[in-house]
């Protein structure tokens, strides 16, 4: 259900469009939620916060074929645009 939750989709009607067949094969689809209140499919923001993120996978023996691993990240920047025109971005 976490996957779900994170993903945005639970309680609607929507799939991750992954067959079992293909789970099987080696499709594997994972979501983390990483917002303060873990609320990233939620209608607020939450307090920016400035962090890093570091990913290292680790085989214990080398794989046959070559693996692929796709990154999708959403993440909210801030444009603000002062009283004398000035635009500041936190990014």
């Amino acid at each position: 259900m976490s996957l779900f939750t994170d993903l945005g989709r639970y309680h609607k009607d929507q799939d991750i469009n992954i067959s079992y067949s293909e789970y099987k094969d080696g499709y594997t689809l994972l979501a983390i939620d990483l917002t303060p209140d873990l609320s990233a499919d939620g209608m607020h923001d939450s307090v920016l916060r400035n962090s890093n993120l570091a990913l290292d996978i680790r085989f214990s023996k080398a794989l046959p074929e070559t693996v692929n691993l796709i990154v999708y990240a959403e993440y909210r920047n801030v444009i603000e645009i002062d009283k004398n025109r000035n635009v500041l971005t936190d990014f």
